[in-house]
């Protein structure tokens, strides 16, 4: 018997990324689920199986998360379309009669394990289908797995010997592989500096990770041999969480995993039928439709959305001189030209031509660098940087369409052309995979050496589909450009794009490629130390629970806390009773070693997510680490740091300033920063026109200690530490909408009666703030966004919610959104000054880095006078006047050898 076994989110997230935004009638997005039940439906065609299951994620943690707080914390939210349809999944497939099943407390993973692992006892042929190459693991004579390798269509089907093939061990030494070499994708540490070379290397070598230690001393080089040592422990559980368990307590039985016949089952096909209708995916109709007949000549099938051909007239040549004198003839028309890269292709368009140039960029030098021809691209930073790497320069950018897409749907976390021609040119285009390219040519090279013409011939033909597809999206680009930019006019963010968001991005071009400066041998002191330190926190949890055992083990940890010193059990997994962060910091304040476990945990976290990351990720060419900022991911407007994250190195605490002073300034140079005093209570200040938070700002009170006075009706003279310290903590409490309950959490020791008794007496001192929050809230409900104070909107869907928590939230951000993209916004204007004068006067200084509300600075001693004068004046006056704020700004000013070991640069 054949069982199909598939991993449902799995393919509903890549047929998300990969399938047209369709959407029903009353605007419900579907494009996922279209994608991803085509896929199902094609794949019941083609296998036949008599048993199959779609396994889902149940909603919560698993005993993952419990082992390993950071497992999948780096993934990304999950885009707001695509929620919307992970929640329909489940009646897709039971109108479908496609049989599902999911288990609280662990992944589909395991369920699909399990499964296997029983059909293949019973003798079962089992067919699994994922994207999640951690399944390569229950492969066996029994069992395959086909995995997707672009969309959900593009399969590899494994076999043992496809496994052996590919990594030269077999499947079950997956999870060795996984523990030694982790997984990005799922957060998965692995061992830092072993790649996936060295880890193979390892595995058919000495064999599992058990065999591995057994024969370290055998391990060569002796760098390798210490990374074991050093990571051991992590090593082991980074192999534990790759596991997929086999033995799930399943409530479902694979007899009952049978597929009805449809075809002869007409009350479940007249299911079918209502089903697809409801989800108007009317290309399935046919497939459900009456066998009789009946009815069937009525059914209009079509495409859920119309959709129109685009055939780019293509011209293609290596001639530069002919490429020339086509770029020539369409400057002429003053319309901009489309500049689109793949790998070696080359594609220019205007309108509907588009011409594919063979040639090397390096020939396209001077029209590539002259500011004044227009060009159009999508994602120019990423084009910029590519181009710099080459020597090339990229000028006379006059319009980016992934950043006006940006600024029109800044909730959507993707903007691909595929998702953009379909929303506004009703027209197909696909994404080139990240590595395509790069394999067909190394593939081409590889076929040329033997001299295959058949395998030239498919290699042309490749190059040639690559090519028109290139031009396609060149061509697409061009013609969404107008639509965009009528819908940043229609919403008035036509000069936020032109002068803030498009000209950033030579600064951020110019912060990624100079990079910050690190020490590695000052990260590996701090590694030593957090190491040393998680050993002594090890051995003072062994000695108050009175045994040894595994702290990064939730079983055992829930028999030492719940069972052996009896503590108050909280939420119950499938694995036992919780000890994830929450509950443990719930038991902190009354048992010793709970907090001894906090600090364990993060004292573990900072050494595998910074000090190993930092130096893992550091260029050995530069010995620096280029952060990736990126304009579009997030909603506010504020920049964010990827690859690695410099904006989330800790700040409060000794270990965490440590890794700070990792990075540092080169010889000869010091390190400045230039950090916006208060600036989000400033804004609040200018937007409330609160009175007297706008007299403290400019006679330059203490704000904080006014606020303390208020609420504790007390002279200010009297305002002690306390007091000011709650008081600060409202002030900024109550700009992000908090509640009574929030606040008192945030406080300490206060009630949920205290802290809403706190907020009353905030809003009687300060009316204007109250007003601002009822007045912003009901204009957000009437509108359905807000907006920054240059107009950067932030769209509000859920503020009329009928369901409460999710309007409570958008109700908060509607309260914050004003303030800190406010914020956000001028920092970036303050970026665009300070970068165009330190231009002008052909400075040494370099803009290295911006985190927030902090701009930082690498340069020679003697220009710091020159730099500070400079940023007090820019940082100051360039958002004022562009703002007209009712608060002055202050910027404060520190130097020092690192980021971290600053002093403050006091006014002459």
């Amino acid at each position: 018997m054949k069982l199909l076994l598939v991993d449902g989110y799995s393919l509903l997230y890549r047929a998300f990324f990969s399938s047209p935004p369709l959407t029903t009638k009353d605007k419900q997005p579907t494009g996922a689920l279209y994608g991803f039940i085509r896929m199902v439906l094609n794949l019941l065609d083609e296998v036949q199986p008599e048993c199959a299951l779609v396994a889902l994620d149940a909603h919560g943690p698993t005993f993952r998360h419990d082992s390993f707080e950071a497992y999948k914390a780096n993934r990304s939210a999950t885009p707001d379309d695509l929620q919307a349809q992970t929640a329909r999944v489940r009646d897709l497939l039971k109108g479908l009669s496609i049989p599902y099943y999911e288990h609280v407390g662990f992944e589909a993973d395991d369920i699909l394990g399990t499964l296997s692992h029983l059909g293949a006892q019973r003798g079962d042929e089992v067919i699994i289908v994922t994207g999640d190459g951690d399944s390569l693991q229950l492969v066996n004579e029994q069992v395959s797995v086909k995995l997707t390798r672009r969309g959900v269509s593009d399969l590899d089907t494994y076999t043992p010997q496809t496994v052996q093939e590919r990594y030269g061990f077999g499947p079950e030494l997956v999870p060795d592989y996984k523990g030694l070499r982790g997984d990005t994708s799922d957060n998965i540490p692995g061992i830092p500096g072993i790649g996936e070379k060295t880890a193979i290397k390892l595995i058919t070598q000495f064999g599992d990770m058990d065999a591995i230690y057994e024969n370290l001393e055998s391990v060569t080089p002796p760098r390798i041999r210490e990374l074991l040592r050093t990571h051991r422990e992590i090593a082991f559980q980074s192999r534990d969480l790759a596991r997929i368990i086999t033995d799930l307590p399943l409530e479902i039985t694979i007899d009952a995993c049978d597929l009805p016949d449809l075809q002869h089952d007409k009350e479940r096909r007249a299911q079918a039928l209502q089903t697809v209708r409801e989800f108007e995916f009317k290309s399935l109709i046919a497939r459900y439709n009456d066998a009789d007949g009946e009815g069937s000549g009525n059914v209009e099938i079509e495409d859920e959305v119309p959709v129109t051909g685009l055939e780019p007239v293509v011209t293609r040549t290596a001639d530069i001189a002919a490429a020339q004198a086509w770029l020539k003839k369409k400057a002429e028309s003053g319309q901009g030209i489309v500049l689109a890269v793949h790998g070696e292709l080359i594609a220019l368009a205007q309108q509907e031509e588009v011409l594919l140039f063979d040639g090397k960029l390096e020939e396209l030098r001077d029209w590539l660098a002259d500011e004044q021809i227009n060009k159009i691209i999508h994602d120019s930073k990423a084009l910029k940087l590519q181009l710099r790497r080459q020597g090339l320069k990229l000028n006379g950018v006059q319009s980016d369409t992934l950043l006006m897409s940006y600024l029109v749907e800044p909730s959507r976390q993707q903007h691909p052309l595929s998702w953009l021609g379909k929303k506004y040119l009703s027209c197909e285009v696909a994404e080139f995979a990240d590595t395509e390219k790069k394999k067909t040519r190394a593939k081409a090279k590889s076929l040329f050496e033997e001299e295959s013409e058949e395998d030239e011939q498919a290699v042309r033909e490749e190059d040639e589909r690559l090519g028109h597809l290139l031009a396609l999206q060149a061509c697409v680009t061009g013609l969404l450009e107008p639509h965009l930019r009528q819908a940043l006019k229609e919403i008035g963010e036509e000069d936020v794009f032109q002068q803030l968001e498009l000209p950033l991005v030579d600064i951020l071009v110019a912060i990624e490629r100079h990079g910050m400066l690190l020490d590695p041998l000052h990260l590996q002191k701090v590694g030593k130390q957090l190491e040393a330190e998680a050993a002594r926190l090890q051995q003072e949890i062994w000695e108050l629970a009175g045994e040894e055992f595994n702290i990064g083990s939730p079983k055992q940890l829930q028999v030492i806390l719940f069972e052996k010193l009896g503590m108050a059990k909280g939420r119950t997994t499938k694995t036992g009773h919780s000890t994830d962060v929450h509950t443990l910091e719930k038991l902190a304040e009354e048992h010793e070693i709970v907090s001894k476990i906090l600090e364990y945990r993060g004292t573990t976290k900072l050494k595998s997510t910074y000090t190993d990351a930092l130096i893992a990720g550091l260029n050995p060419q530069t010995n620096r680490v280029h952060t990736s900022l990126n304009q579009t991911g997030a909603v506010s407007g504020r920049l964010s740091s990827t690859n690695p994250n410099l904006q989330n190195i800790p700040i409060r605490t000794e270990q965490g300033r440590d890794i700070r002073r990792a990075f540092v300034a080169p010889p000869g140079c010091v390190l400045l920063k230039a950090d916006y005093s208060q600036i989000e209570l400033r804004i609040l200040a200018h937007i409330t026109r609160d009175e007297p938070l706008l007299e403290a700002f400019r006679t330059g009170e203490d704000v904080h200690a006014r606020t303390a006075a208020d609420l504790y009706h007390v002279d200010v003279k009297e305002v002690d530490s306390e007091m000011r310290r709650k008081a600060k903590m409202t002030n900024y409490a109550i700009a992000y909408g908090v509640s009574g309950f929030g606040l008192a959490k945030q406080l300490g020791g206060t009630t949920p009666g205290e802290g809403q008794e706190i907020i009353k007496r905030y809003f009687e001192a300060l009316p204007g703030v109250k007003k601002y929050i009822d007045d912003t809230i009901e204009s957000a409900k009437l509108n359905g966004y807000v907006q920054t104070l240059i107009g950067r909107r932030r769209p509000l869907p859920e503020i009329n919610s009928p369901r409460g928590p999710e309007r409570a939230g958008a109700e908060r951000t509607a309260i914050n959104h004003p303030i800190q993209g406010s914020a956000a916004d001028i920092i970036k204007f303050a970026m665009l000054a300070v970068f165009e004068e330190m231009q002008k006067k052909q400075m040494k200084a370099r803009m290295v880095l911006q985190v927030h509300d902090e701009l930082v600075f690498e340069l020679p001693p003697d220009e710091v006078e020159t730099l500070a004068a400079m940023l007090r004046e820019l940082m100051t006056a360039v958002p004022q006047k562009k703002l007209k704020l009712d608060v002055p700004l202050v910027v404060d000013i520190s130097t020092g050898p690192n980021w971290n070991d600053t002093q403050e640069l006091t006014v002459n």
